[in-house]
């Protein structure tokens, strides 16, 4: 069973499993790195030592016959499976001159101990300064990503949240970044290593055996080998050269494809499911406090399955996923929970809603999008008689409000969206709608009422009307003109 590939396109999902593939290659970029380290300890013993050669030898050549040479992907091509044993015959050859004891070594160190070194400096060194900064930016990522999604509405103004946005999305980009050229450090070594390491185990062989004497009978033998090795060593460095470009091309095209701070395209990853990626779930722990926690979710629209996966990039371990068949989806309204980006999911195994915060705004349309989400439905607000009437006085304070609101609030972001403190548009309310003091009420002053204050006022009245602005009578000529 080979390595499983990695692709550009799980670096943006960075789901449970492209991890747990990540790990695969760490674990085996360590066993190459050690069975190298082992090489070059082996190698030194031959040439230091005559009286140790054969030992030393018997050592290298068992090394190498079991050394298990993985290659990516589950069906090796020809060329891949006959690269992948040339290791097994290596130790073969040299299992047939063990018993020429004749030594003459000639610049070892330049033909055997400095090339692994600088292979292994060079490649296996730098895909672990690779992984460094990778693990940098996770950690980085996730902590400016719970950051962001711990900001509290009602404590933070629409500069503060503007400018978290952009630093979430710069954080996400150098993420991205990071993985992906991690990913293709880790390619570059797993490729290099079927010609580069090979190659100098091959100038290897082919020095020890111009040395014996009775090694001429064998190294006729070798020729043929080498030379048919040789051929896919230069195809498959040929082929890494052109692979390498065209994936540095899609890279560049990946993360350059969307200008500005526009979230990356994932329309790639869903393999399967109609929306994925993490999610964030209130949960309800003791003394009535609540918690959110990090789970990978997954959903196939067709059958309605919903899937649940406690995972956390930093350091989490693949938990089993939780499956569920979902019912309703509804946007959480945003003056009823203190996070931004909420929505509530029903499902047919749980007796109560469980409530979800999305990753950004375009996160939680797409999710509502995929689940056929439904707008939230508003409860009137229990008022006096007089305010639920659209009378002079209803007039009078929708049509100051919105002055006030179109002269000082058309750059605010978020307008008739972000929702004002209740107990300021309540003593709006009051005030606006109290024949003895609605005459006296201003908006001139920003830092009195707030332009989020006004907006949550207007909704909150309009909401309180006993029936819809354009009203029930008109309902169905509207329909018909429709």
């Amino acid at each position: 069973m080979g390595l499983q590939p990695l692709e550009f396109a799980d670096c943006l999902t960075d789901s449970p499993f492209f991890r747990t593939k990540l790990l695969e290659h760490e674990r085996e970029l360590d066993c190459t790195s050690k069975f190298i380290k082992q090489l070059i300890h082996h190698g030194k013993d031959v040439y230091s030592a005559a009286k140790q050669f054969s030992k030393a030898q018997k050592l290298l050549a068992k090394d190498l016959m079991e050394f298990k040479f993985e290659c990516i992907g589950n069906q090796l091509t020809d060329d891949e499976i006959f690269i992948s044993k040339s290791l097994n015959e290596f130790g073969k050859f040299i299992e047939k001159i063990e018993d020429h004891r004749d030594i003459l070594i000639k610049a070892a160190e330049d033909q055997f101990v400095k090339p692994l070194e600088n292979f292994r400096k060079e490649n296996i060194v730098a895909a672990k300064e690779e992984k460094k900064n990778f693990d940098k930016q996770t950690a980085k990522f996730c902590q400016s990503q719970e950051r962001y999604l711990n900001m509290k509405t009602s404590k933070s103004n629409d500069s503060a949240m503007q400018e978290a946005d952009t630093q979430v999305e710069f954080e996400k980009k150098a993420f991205y970044t990071a993985s992906m050229k991690y990913v293709l450090k880790l390619q570059e070594v797993q490729e290099k290593k079927k010609f580069e390491f090979v190659e100098i185990l091959l100038s290897y062989m082919l020095g020890w055996l111009t040395f014996y004497h009775q090694g001429y009978v064998d190294l006729e033998d070798f020729r043929s080998y080498d030379s048919t090795l040789r051929q896919l060593l230069q195809k498959t460095r040929e082929s890494f050269e052109c692979t390498k470009d065209e994936a540095q091309i899609l890279m560049s095209k990946m993360l350059n494809e969307n200008k500005g701070l526009k979230p990356l395209d994932q329309s790639g990853t869903l393999k399967g499911f109609t929306r994925q990626g993490y999610l964030y779930l209130m949960e309800k722990k003791a003394l009535g406090t609540t918690a959110w926690t990090k789970y990978y979710c997954q959903y196939k629209k067709e059958t309605k399955e919903f899937y649940l996966i406690l995972y956390n990039q930093m350091g989490g371990k693949l938990n089993e996923p939780e499956k569920y068949t979902l019912e309703k989806c509804v946007r959480r309204a945003s003056d009823t929970i203190e996070r931004r980006f909420c929505f509530d999911v029903t499902l047919k195994e749980k007796s109560v809603p469980l409530t979800f915060q999305a990753l950004s705004d375009e996160d939680r349309r797409q999710w509502l999008d995929a689940m056929d989400g439904k707008e939230p439905t508003y409860t009137v607000h229990n008022v006096r008689p007089e305010e639920s009437m659209l009378d002079d006085i209803g007039f009078t304070f929708i049509r100051k409000s919105i002055a006030a609101i179109e002269s000082r609030g058309l750059q605010e972001q978020g307008l008739y969206r972000v929702v004002g403190v209740s107990s300021k548009v309540n003593n709006l309310l009051k005030i606006a709608l109290d024949p003895k003091k609605a005459e006296k009420l201003s908006y001139d002053d920003p830092s009195v009422w707030e332009t989020k204050t006004i907006t949550s006022a207007v909704k909150s009245y309009l909401r309180s009307l006993p029936e819809p602005l354009m009203t029930f009578r008109l309902h169905e000529s509207f329909i018909r003109a429709a």
